[in-house]
């Protein structure tokens, strides 16, 4: 079964879905106008005042996890340099799909809630296939939404204070069993709290690495380019590879951070009170932020540390690129990653199962709250199972959980930008 689902997705993302997502950042950037120029005033939106920055934080929080770091990493080693230019440029086309797929949940929004099930059913009239993407919503929901976040921790706790993997997913359960029991409500709060604290953080420690390897950063660029680009494998060390393989792995990692073709933005802000337009902006800024900034700046950060210490990765995994750099912050900085690395899967375990939520109310309706207590009980036990499964079967699991989310969502986006008007 699991050589089914590489050769899949080796099939899938390796040129159908490239195609489309591409395909589908492109065409909503030029239907929108080029929305990615109203980046700064979303920025001030979601600063202001007007109840944007509990939602972006929200947003954010089931965006900004491990997929910023192991899968950052893993994009590198599976992908070569070149792959963090891929991630790069899905982050900066994925701010337009991100934007008009978060104007669409928010002008659909119900009491119950927004996204694209209330989309497909209200603007398209296909409640069938609201049905089956909120189905799918829930799938992904209860496994990748928190199966790789729990394994980062659990690989990172015993790569840097060697606690078993069982204690980590036994606590990581606990504490995301504790705010979840508490609702949609006490998610929100929750992750406005540890959510700029954990970036503060994690940047915090970019920052310092990446004037202690400044001197190799003209380097790290000149590779990260000639890999995007070549059409043979280009080798540093072991990151190494082509066009096709950067590509693959950049926007699939890209896709998986940012979340931009996936709709689960638009369920948060179905949950807003801002015009659908102004949301959409506060929205947008979460893919800029996530990918355009601190996936950028993570695959800095790997690339020229590597650089600067070669040996530094012997004995890491390809996931593990990151506690590798990290580890050139004398005394604190493996410790630093691992509790960063445990902040931001935390606070994706739980802003991750608002979405789930959200479907399971579409889809049970009066019945949700005895559907409810069944699905916060799976979802906590997969959270435990993650922390014990293998890294690269997950992965592998989350690129094919994905496609199952893009394609109803971008066909509703295709279909109803085009009687978009930006005025």
């Amino acid at each position: 079964m699991y050589e089914l689902i590489v050769k899949l997705n080796s099939f899938l993302w390796s040129g159908p879905l490239l195609v489309l997502l591409l395909g589908t950042h492109i065409i909503l950037t030029v239907r929108t106008g080029m929305i990615q120029k109203h980046v700064i005033k979303g920025i001030k939106l979601s600063a202001s005042d007007s109840g944007g920055l509990h939602m972006l934080t929200a947003t954010l929080a089931a965006t900004l996890g491990t997929g910023n770091i192991i899968g950052v990493s893993t994009a590198i080693a599976l992908g070569g340099p070149g792959a963090l230019f891929w991630c790069w440029i899905t982050g900066i086309l994925g701010m337009a799909t991100t934007y008009y797929e978060c104007y669409l949940g928010r002008l659909n929004a119900t009491d119950e809630g927004g996204g694209t099930m209330y989309v497909l059913r209200d603007s398209l009239k296909k409640s069938k296939l609201a049905n089956i993407y909120a189905y799918c919503m829930l799938l992904v929901c209860l496994g990748t939404g928190c199966l790789t976040q729990s394994n980062a921790v659990s690989v990172s706790f015993f790569s840097t204070f060697h606690i078993p993997y069982i204690i980590s997913g036994i606590i990581i359960a606990i504490l995301s069993g504790l705010v979840i029991a508490g609702g949609k409500s006490q998610i929100v709060k929750v992750c406005a709290k540890t959510v700029p604290v954990m970036c503060i953080l994690f940047i915090g420690g970019c920052i310092f690495l990446l004037f202690k390897n400044m001197a190799f950063l003209p380097e790290t660029i000149r590779l990260i380019l000639k890999s995007a680009f070549s059409k043979n494998s280009v080798t540093c060390g072991i990151f190494c590879g082509g066009f096709m393989s950067a590509v693959r792995y950049g926007i699939a990692r890209g896709l998986f951070t940012n979340e931009a073709g996936i709709g689960s933005a638009a369920v948060f802000a179905g949950g807003s009170r801002l015009n659908p337009k102004d949301q959409a902006l506060v929205s947008m800024t979460a893919t800029f932020w996530d990918t355009v900034v601190i996936c950028a700046i993570t695959g800095l950060v790997i690339i020229s540390g590597y650089l600067a210490c070669p040996d530094s990765i012997k004995g890491y995994s390809a996931g593990g690129y990151a506690i590798a750099a990290f580890s050139q912050i004398p005394y604190i900085g493996k410790p630093l990653l691992s509790i960063a690395i445990a902040g931001f899967a935390l606070s994706t375990i739980i802003g991750w199962f608002y979405p789930g939520e959200q479907a399971a109310t579409f889809l049970f309706k009066d019945k949700k709250d005895k559907a409810l207590i069944k699905i916060k009980t799976i979802y906590i036990a997969m959270v435990f199972m993650g922390s014990v499964f293998s890294l690269e079967a997950i992965w592998e699991i989350a690129d094919l959980f994905n496609v199952f989310l893009i394609l109803p969502n971008v066909y509703a986006l295709i279909k109803l930008s085009k009687n978009y008007s930006s005025n």
